[in-house]
């Protein structure tokens, strides 16, 4: 079989299962990140750090955050190995188990109170399990996407997995809106904890319909011609490594940004004064919005091409990151949910719509998984988990003044944009196990239409 996609027998039988399949595994990662980011911003310092004074458990309770992202890029290889050699539903039943267990045990774990020194230190283990676990869990699902989807529409069908995303934060933030208005106290014995064990309930779900997706035909035609690569991580840096630096600066407003708006920005709400029922919706919000942009950017790139709506969207997360601050500083409740709307919705969650059939289109068969994940999660390792404190940082550092906090944003966003720049256009691209880099793509590295 050499086409560029599924035949569209195939495609119809298995798209039934395969977009709910794939969009449940990001639910789920998102949720998970999105209801820890939350706790550790609002509650986890008073309840794992109690000895440290305000600000310093908000940095240690944001440091067990971050914890999670070291252990992404091993995640990423190990996952990413499993899926480019053994299959992609393979590597994501193992991702979704991951992730589903280490967030129900968050829940279940003691606090400093209980067991002193060893509550902190089994949060962080359960934060690298999940860690882990997340490393490869929404690569592995556009891979799985974008082999399968028909060429001309696959812009649209490998955003659609994002939109778990949307639906995991917006669940999450949903879910801990409603815990917030607790009594303080029911809140920090109990109500903390139920956000977390909920997850069960969703992994059992997307457990049922995750084992019933089929293998893609891209990787069994890669099984079929033994054409599959030993050590696919280690190939990918030698063939492609200007591509994947490249791959990874364009992720980092996905890296920085959503984490500065997502997890930094309720607990910088709160400190102002602002409910925190207000900032969850506003986080709602932003999260309703995106539901829209992502279809739509992954249609637009359809259209038009990868390349230039990618760059629209970058110079947006750049562009709105001073009026986030500003809007957020009114205190207005409309002004905050219109920041959310404009720096999450417009800004970070569109980019999964402009980058998930582009990055799977930059990379051969043989290590194609491995590569997007390598590109998605180093940058993570580096910017995503320390995000929150890099803004506490920042913003004490300026008497708390979010400003440089702002730009710094903008630098991110700025840098993404550079680095598309050099990319290739992919719209179309082959992505077969017996297509080569070159036959890939139209155009090399340095081709600029």
């Amino acid at each position: 079989m050499n086409v560029t996609s599924s035949t569209p027998d195939l495609w119809e039988e298995s798209k039934r299962r395969l977009i709910p399949g794939t969009m449940v595994g990001s639910l789920i990662e998102w949720y998970d990140i999105a209801i820890y980011g939350q706790a550790a911003a609002l509650v986890f310092g008073s309840l794992f750090f109690p000895e440290f004074s305000s600000t310093a458990g908000r940095v240690a309770s944001f440091a067990t955050f971050g914890v999670g992202y070291f252990a992404r890029p091993v995640g990423a290889i190990i996952f990413g190995h499993l899926g480019d050699k053994y299959g992609r539903r393979f590597s994501l039943v193992g991702t979704l188990l991951l992730m589903g267990v280490a967030t129900v045990l968050i829940g279940l774990l003691p606090t400093y109170g209980s067991i002193g020194m060893w509550a902190p230190v089994l949060l962080v283990i359960c934060r690298l399990l999940q860690g882990a676990g997340v490393g490869a869990e929404y690569v592995g699902a556009v891979t799985m996407v974008a082999e399968f989807a028909p060429v001309k529409r696959r812009g649209f069908f490998t955003a659609l997995p994002a939109c778990g995303v949307f639906l995991g934060i917006g669940l999450a933030a949903a879910v801990s809106a409603c815990v917030a208005r607790l009594p303080e106290h029911a809140l920090m014995t109990w109500g903390w904890r139920v956000p977390f064990l909920l997850s069960l309930v969703v992994i059992m779900i997307g457990m049922a319909i995750r084992l019933r997706v089929p293998e893609t035909p891209v990787f069994e035609e890669l099984r079929e011609q033994r054409a599959r690569t030993r050590l696919p991580a280690a190939a990918v840096l030698a063939d492609m490594p200007g591509r994947l630096l490249l791959v990874m600066v364009a992720n980092t407003p996905l890296a920085f940004n959503i984490y500065v708006v997502q997890t930094f920005a309720l607990g910088y709400l709160a400190n102002r004064g602002v409910d925190k029922s207000t900032a969850l919706v506003a986080l709602l919000i932003g999260c309703g919005v995106g539901a829209f942009a992502i279809p739509f950017v992954g249609t637009l790139s359809d259209r038009v091409g990868r390349r230039p709506v990618y760059l629209a969207v970058s110079a947006v997360c750049a562009l709105v990151a001073f009026p986030f601050f500003v809007l957020l500083n009114t205190g207005n409740t409309l002004a905050i949910y219109l920041a959310f709307a404009l720096a999450m919705g417009a800004g970070c969650l569109a980019m999964f719509g402009s980058q998930a059939a582009f990055f799977s289109e930059l990379f051969p068969a043989r290590y194609r998984f491995s590569g997007m994940a390598l590109g998605r999660e180093v940058p993570g390792a580096a910017l995503a988990g320390p995000a929150p404190v890099i803004a506490v940082g920042l913003t004490s550092m300026t008497g708390g003044d979010p400003w440089v906090l702002a730009g710094a944003m903008t630098v991110v966003g700025i840098a993404s944009f550079i680095a598309v720049m050099f990319l290739p256009e992919t719209r179309g691209a082959d992505l077969t196990a017996t297509s080569t880099p070159e036959r890939q793509l139209v155009g090399s590295l340095s081709t600029t239409d």
